[in-house]
């Protein structure tokens, strides 16, 4: 099972992490992180460094992104998590 998570940002350079579903499709998990490695983490790639110094900010991200999804926690089980099970993209 991979666990879905949403990352928005929170505050001005933190990362806000919220598990919204899980998958079995590892499809459904390549297309959503497919996404996130073109959007978020290209950010933080090409960023890095300036992050670090303090002359970026993770705000200048999201200021025309309200968030982003990833699926890359892989669990043995969900029965003590309530998510729902994604298997469509689309359903996100």
């Amino acid at each position: 099972m991979i666990i879905i998570s949403k990352i928005e940002l929170e505050g001005t350079d933190n990362l806000k992490y919220t598990d919204i579903g899980y998958t079995d499709d590892i499809n459904v998990a390549n297309e959503i992180n497919e996404n996130y490695d073109l959007t978020l983490g290209l950010f933080l790639a090409e960023n890095r460094t300036r992050l670090i110094t303090g002359d970026a900010s993770l705000s200048t991200f999201f200021i025309d992104t309200e968030y982003v999804i990833e699926a890359r926690t892989i669990v043995d089980s969900v029965e003590a998590i309530t998510l729902l099970q994604i298997t469509n993209i689309n359903e996100i």
